[in-house]
């Protein structure tokens, strides 16, 4: 079996696929906390614009997210979590839990 083969057979290798790049996750992190528009997140984030367009479309893609227009004049839109998004806090807090014991002592 090809190593991609075997890879696509792996419940972890395909999770990473859907949310496991950083700009991706922190996102998810910051919509934690609840709905944001697009320049609260981009704020929190730090992302640019264009990557941060990318990313939640990606997200929402994916069906971690859901985008909901909030206004037509002025335009305004706002991202929350989908159940499957608000689903992975509890890995979220594994991370939390592992990164002060190991990424933030060294």
């Amino acid at each position: 079996m090809k190593v991609s083969e075997k890879s696509k057979l792996c419940p972890v290798i395909e999770s990473i696929k859907i949310f496991g790049n950083e700009r991706k996750m922190i996102v998810i992190y910051y919509l934690f906390d609840g709905g944001k528009g697009f320049n609260e997140l981009e704020k929190l984030t730090g992302l640019n614009s264009k990557t941060l367009s990318t990313t939640l479309k990606e997200l929402e893609e994916s069906g971690l997210i859901k985008r909901t227009i909030v206004s037509d004049r002025p335009f305004r839109v706002k991202y929350e979590l989908t159940e499957k998004g608000r689903e992975l806090r509890s890995i979220y807090e594994e991370l939390r839990r592992w990164g002060s014991k190991y990424a933030l002592n060294g």
